[in-house]
């Protein structure tokens, strides 16, 4: 094996195999294929090995998020688990493992490949997998920042890069699992997303939102996209009251999370008819025999709708566009409390007219698992006693109480403090990137997730004037260490409050 090769990736078992020790992300209980002898050995995290350049190209047996070195024609080649070619030639290998020396920054990497990701709309490597990690602890986003910054576009490329054949349009234009809702500024109560009944029309008015509710729980494999576009032109606490509440009823329950219900059961007893007619697309003065079928015929889902109301099915995921300008309205901090706020102010224009990059807005033929994006519990207990090692429990137990406290603390005086529910969401984003980083240390990975939950959820509930300078600067202090990110808009938002004696964490 040429030794720049080995010089490349690390440590070295063997001359013929050998484990990086530059990435690790894969699960302990990953195997590999040691093509030597057909055994299967379990190479705790090996994401890249070598095949000795006599085995023939068709041994291969890696997974998905694996890769393999090997020689073709006399020169090496990286390839991904497709036997697709990524880089070709020493320099080319270097230049490919070089952005992948930790991690997080591989994991990125791999989903932005598995979404043909493209930099214009993917604005830092960083927030990408803050998208995943913040969705698998709470299905609801904000996506906050300057308009054209493509927050609307990357919910969609998400649909398009998980959506099951079952679920694509011919056109590809909207995938089956992506539903855009375009809110209005005259919204002011639910209606506009739960639907009604009309004395007029003698019916149950079901919304689109309504519909592909039902749509998720016909498909519960796939993950369903929402996208809330231009969600703050309207007041939030208004029109999506009855969501945020049953949002926080969510638990899990034999495996499954569940919710309280949206649409009741007694609406849904009452009105079944309506809800069958609109969501088949079937005409209420159709008296055929298709029509009668699906009206009178009862399948287990709609016998479920009828005893339990329509509830948030398990696989969903709202995702809301905020801007904040003179025509929009501020969000309470009941909408923050409840929300994963990821802020998206940069641009790269280099990219947008960069060849290379293929068009994210198309089906895949390896469609991205739902497990990407699917949270696995509701609480923080279910993922502190399922999920979690003894060593990040004790962490979570002691290291991150007393930054809790502290951070109550240098909040103490203000509207802002801190509850159990940044807690809460707090162990579950540990949760969720602790699968993707499963040999990064614990106090390492508790100072990302306090920096991204001070981003996510505490910062952007303060607002205000002169009266917030002393608390800002003791946050600024407590930042100044360890958490980056918070303490770098901390700063931005002094320099505001400086300028208009006024500060919020919204540009």
């Amino acid at each position: 094996m040429d030794e720049e090769i080995k010089q490349i990736f690390g440590s070295v078992s063997s001359d013929k195999h050998f484990v990086p020790s530059t990435i690790s992300i894969l699960p302990k209980d990953r195997t590999v294929l040691n093509v030597t002898n057909g055994q299967n050995a379990n190479w705790t995290y090996a994401n890249y090995f070598i095949l000795d350049k006599r085995s023939p190209i068709t041994d291969w047996s890696i997974n998905n998020g694996q890769y393999v070195v090997y020689k073709l024609e006399n020169e090496w080649c990286l390839a991904d688990y497709k036997k697709e070619i990524l880089a070709k030639g020493i320099e080319a290998i270097k230049s490919f493992v070089n952005i992948h020396t930790t991690a997080e920054k591989l994991r990125v990497k791999f989903l932005q490949r598995l979404m043909k990701g493209n930099p214009d709309s993917i604005p830092t490597e960083a927030n990408y997998t803050s998208y995943l990690a913040a969705m698998r602890a709470k299905p609801f986003l904000l996506l906050a920042g300057i308009s054209g910054t493509g927050k609307s576009r990357i919910v969609k490329e998400m649909a398009f890069a998980s959506c099951p054949p079952s679920l694509r349009d011919e056109r590809e234009v909207s995938p089956g699992n992506y539903c855009m809702v375009e809110v209005k500024p005259n919204w002011h109560d639910s209606t506009e997303l739960l639907g009604y009944y009309s004395s007029i029309a003698e019916k149950y008015i079901v919304t689109p939102f309504i519909n592909f509710l039902v749509k998720a729980w016909m498909n519960p494999k796939a993950p369903f996209f929402v996208c809330l576009d231009e969600m703050n032109l309207a007041p939030v606490e208004q029109y999506f009251a009855e969501f945020l509440s049953v949002l926080e009823s969510r638990k899990l329950q034999d495996g499954v999370i569940v919710s309280e219900a949206l649409i009741k059961p007694d609406v849904v007893k009452k009105h079944v008819d309506d809800f069958k007619r609109s969501y088949y697309g079937v005409d209420a003065h159709d008296r055929s025999a298709t029509y009668a079928s699906i009206v009178q015929g009862v399948s287990n889902i709609w016998s479920s709708f009828i005893e339990n109301g329509i509830s948030l099915p398990p696989n969903l995921i709202v995702v809301g566009t905020v801007n904040m300008d003179e025509t929009t309205y501020q969000f309470s901090r009941k909408v923050i409390d409840r929300a994963m706020t990821i802020e998206m102010n940069e641009v790269d224009f280099d990219a947008m007219l960069d060849t290379n990059h293929k068009d994210t807005l198309k089906y895949r033929s390896n469609y991205v698992s739902a497990e990407y994006f699917l949270p696995k519990y509701a609480a923080a207990r279910d993922a502190f006693d399922s999920l979690l090692s003894e060593n990040d429990r004790r962490i979570l137990q002691q290291d991150a109480v007393e930054q809790l406290k502290a951070l109550d603390t240098v909040l103490k005086d203000t509207p802002f403090r801190v509850a159990y529910r940044v807690q809460n969401e707090l162990v579950l984003y540990f949760a969720a990137l602790r699968e993707e980083q499963p040999d990064v240390e614990g106090a390492t990975l508790l100072n990302r997730v306090f920096d991204d939950i001070l981003m996510m959820k505490v910062l952007p509930r303060i607002q205000g004037g002169d009266e917030l300078r002393e608390p800002l600067e003791k946050l600024q202090k407590w930042t100044a260490t360890s958490l980056p990110k918070a303490n770098a808009k901390i700063a931005e938002m002094q320099r505001g409050l400086d300028q208009k004696h006024f500060t919020s964490y919204w540009p």
